[in-house]
């Protein structure tokens, strides 16, 4: 099955490796097989990732951009997925970061990134002194949910 990306006037999104931006109307990508696609607007800039969930998270965003990255980076990423595991408590985040492991294990990063996205924002409310207004601020989470191909 094909995966559709429609893009909003001026938007980017990287398609293994490569950074497409659209021009200033909207626009639908067809892509026809399996590749490693991110949105621009789901990138995570390094200087954001303070805490575990967002290292962690910006781990596996780079191992997506890069695959020399990817080649070297999944026993560091196991390492820090097991060590959220543990502590975390709630099921449902639990649930969250096995998700990640095994999308990790598949090499489908942009799906263990979508995994992360809620334990993320789980983590914002724990770290926040007050309720946050918006979750994950530099992340926005409408963004593509599968991979078209296999």
């Amino acid at each position: 099955m094909a995966l559709k990306l429609r893009l909003k006037p001026c938007e980017r999104v990287v398609i293994n490796g490569c950074v497409v931006q659209n021009e200033n109307r909207r626009y639908t990508l067809t892509i026809s097989n399996f590749a490693q696609i991110i949105r621009g607007s789901d990138i995570l800039q390094e200087e954001d990732a303070v805490t575990p969930v967002r290292r962690a998270y910006f781990l596996i965003q780079s191992m997506l951009l890069d695959p020399t990255v990817a080649a070297g980076g999944s026993g560091a990423a196991a390492e820090m997925m097991a060590q959220l595991y543990t502590t975390f408590t709630r099921p449902d985040i639990q649930d969250r970061i096995a998700r990640a492991m095994g999308h990790i294990g598949e090499r489908d990063y942009y799906k263990a990134l979508s995994a992360l996205r809620p334990v993320m924002e789980y983590e914002g409310t724990l770290l926040s002194p007050s309720p946050p207004a918006v979750a994950a601020p530099s992340i926005q989470t409408g963004a593509v949910d599968h991979h078209a191909g296999g």
